[in-house]
């Protein structure tokens, strides 16, 4: 058998995340891109959402998705399904492939809705074919336009070949080489985009150092509908945007939201959501940050979590 077969042996293994299973995929190639240049797309039905993947084997994280039955961002996933509720509106600003939009409209069910803000074509051609075979357009809208505090056309470079690594940033002179692809995308304020769309519960924002400008286009729907906000925060990447994590910190702080860092702790067999209230000694920040109003009614939810 080849390194291809062993793995694909394992996958119930796998999906079922018994101890080590981290150790046994790696011992059997899964995460060596070398094994997997060949490989072919696959279908699996995703075991926190129930809906149908199409995922490219080639790609690191699409393969992960596909071993494990749910996309590999577990920590962003558990603070969703924590936060999330029936009915609710949910925002995907950098949608990619929607993984993370699929698991929204799971929890936010038929009477909620999902806008996902994806506007690299590649991965929005992905996405839109995810809402197609799961019967999904009721729940998802997916839109082609990236948020900013401005509007206009930009560029968006894709850094590597991974669809979700596309940024409005210009791209530092040592990452010129592994730019896979430019697109020329529309760019909107998000405040005009969600007028008259109804108050907005939570958001995802992973814009690859953009998240900053992003925010500065909401500052109206986040002061009229306090949704929380789960972010990527990277230090480099918001740097190459002309910002930094403290920026970042500060603008919500001005606007009464608290910011705890994402992470995991393990409880008996399985991995569990933690959070940690972040402050000045944290600086500068590398992880996925939820930031919560202070008045929010999910603060009990939220702290129960804290370590």
């Amino acid at each position: 058998m080849n390194k291809q077969s062993v793995a694909l042996a394992l996958k119930g293994y796998s999906r079922r995340e018994l101890p080590g299973w981290g150790w046994v995929l790696r011992r059997a190639g899964v995460f060596d891109d070398s094994v997997w240049r060949e490989a072919p797309t696959a279908v699996a039905e995703g075991k926190l959402h129930g809906f149908r993947m199409e995922l490219d084997l080639r790609n690191w994280s699409e393969r992960q998705t596909y071993f494990l039955g749910r996309f590999y961002d577990l920590p962003t996933q558990l603070l969703v399904m924590r936060l999330l509720r029936r009915g609710d509106l949910f925002v995907d600003v950098g949608a990619n492939i929607g993984m993370i939009s699929a698991l929204a409209a799971r929890c936010v069910g038929p009477e909620g809705r999902v806008l996902a803000f994806e506007p690299n074509p590649d991965a929005m051609r992905r996405l839109r074919r995810l809402i197609e075979t799961n019967d999904l357009a009721e729940r998802i809208e997916a839109l082609s336009s990236a948020l900013s505090d401005a509007e206009g056309t930009m560029t968006l470079s894709v850094i590597t070949e991974h669809t979700g690594m596309g940024t409005l940033s210009e791209v530092p002179p040592e990452q010129r080489g592994l730019v896979s692809g430019t697109h020329a995308v529309p760019v909107e304020i998000g405040d005009r985009v969600l007028a008259g769309r109804g108050p907005v519960a939570g958001m995802k924002i992973d814009v690859e150092g953009f998240e900053s400008h992003v925010i500065g286009g909401l500052l109206e729907t986040l002061r009229r509908d306090r949704p929380w906000i789960v972010a990527e925060v990277i230090e480099e990447h918001l740097r190459r945007a002309g910002t930094s994590s403290a920026a970042l910190l500060a603008k919500l702080a001005g606007l009464g939201y608290e910011a705890h860092a994402i992470s995991l702790r393990r409880t008996g067999l399985r991995h569990g959501l933690q959070l940690a209230r972040l402050g000045a000694r944290d600086l500068p920040v590398r992880s996925d940050v939820l930031f919560l109003p202070e008045d929010s009614p999910l603060r009990a939810a939220v702290l129960a979590a804290e370590h």
